[in-house]
């Protein structure tokens, strides 16, 4: 496999304030509407203005200046593939809270395959979930996954250490050859090189793929599931019997394909997207219990759905309590993948 990578530079915006009425909701912890009243909070989004995670930040500021009486901004950041991102929560200066929205299993894989961030998942806390949804692949409407002949592929990814679980153990368990190219700075970004011919496909959000293949232009080629997804009943789903590994693997030795569906089963728990909102561990306690609190509020409220929906962006919001859960379980997933995330990687860095 082979891996081409284009330079990223670092670039950020940052939205205008809201302006929406500063009221702290009476319900919040006690203490917490005069210790929050006037703060700062970044939003902070790893792509470009108008992606879905910067849709779903800019439904939520109002509410979250609503409830917690804070002043909200997004700041988009789409340099390093997330990095820089990732890096603007974790170094955060003691007078601006920084969330961060992305997604959890990119999260983990940058973290613990990147050592040069110098950053552990132990340096970040779950904040909540806005929306959890399974992975696609989106790509050429010619592209036929079924055929074992199928590839080379070339995939349009943000960054290696993203896509290891997205893309690098689906292909291993197929059997497909896939080669990345990386530096594309969100989905637009790697729509455009598919369509353009650069490449033949990118791993997304299944609500991001469906929204792509509207257009006519772009096809969901698998969903990263183990069964059949009911949204779209005539694509092939990766795990599982009558799925993509199961066809591709037919004749071969059981020993051979028990390992594939093996494989298969751990891509679809690292690639299960969630939607998740972290802060930096080093926040004060005191004002951690209060950001639980106020993200719990703002993540139920109906003016933050509807806005969102009115965007196409569903949601499917999950507390602090529960997020941190499924964070820690991605974090012990990617430990069981660990040796073939090793290979994986190896196989696609030059």
């Amino acid at each position: 496999m082979v891996l081409k990578v284009f330079a990223a530079g670092l670039v950020f915006a940052l939205a205008p304030l809201f302006v929406s009425e500063v009221r702290a909701d009476a319900t919040l912890p006690s203490g917490c509407a005069d210790r929050m009243k006037g703060q700062r909070l970044t939003l902070v989004v790893p792509n470009a203005a108008g992606g879905g995670f910067d849709i779903y930040a800019r439904s939520l500021a109002p509410e979250l200046e609503r409830i917690g009486g804070v002043t909200v901004r997004v700041s988009n950041m789409p340099g390093g593939g997330g990095k820089a991102a990732l890096l603007r929560v974790a170094n955060a200066p003691s007078d601006d809270y920084a969330v961060l929205i992305d997604n959890a299993g990119d999260i983990v894989a940058e973290l613990l395959e990147d050592p040069s961030l110098g950053k552990t998942p132990q340096d970040f806390r779950a904040l909540g979930i806005v929306q959890v949804e399974p992975e696609a692949w989106v790509g050429r409407p010619d592209l036929n996954l079924m055929d074992p002949d199928a590839g080379p592929l070339v995939a349009a990814v943000s960054s290696v250490e993203a896509n290891l679980g997205t893309v690098g153990l689906p292909a291993m368990a197929t059997g497909h050859t896939v080669r990345l190219v990386a530096g594309y700075a969100g989905s637009g970004d790697q729509f455009a090189a598919v369509l353009r011919g650069e490449t033949d496909f990118t791993s997304k959000a299944k609500g991001t793929a469906l929204r792509a293949m509207k257009s006519g232009d772009l096809k969901v080629l698998l969903v990263l599931s183990d069964g059949p997804d009911p949204m779209l009943p005539d694509v092939p789903w990766l795990a599982g019997e009558g799925g993509l590994v199961a066809h591709l693997t037919a004749g071969l030795p059981e020993a051979e394909r028990a390992e594939r569906q093996k494989i298969a089963q751990l891509a679809v728990s690292l690639s299960s997207g969630a939607r998740i909102l972290m802060n930096s561990a080093a926040v004060p306690d005191d004002v951690q219990v209060c950001l639980n609190a106020i993200f719990d509020a703002a993540l139920v409220s109906p003016d933050f759905r509807d806005a969102a929906q009115a965007q196409g962006r569903d949601v499917t919001p999950i507390g602090a309590q529960e997020a941190e859960r499924i964070f820690e379980n991605k974090l012990e997933a990617y430990s069981r993948a660990a040796p073939l995330l090793d290979e994986v990687a190896t196989q696609l860095r030059p």
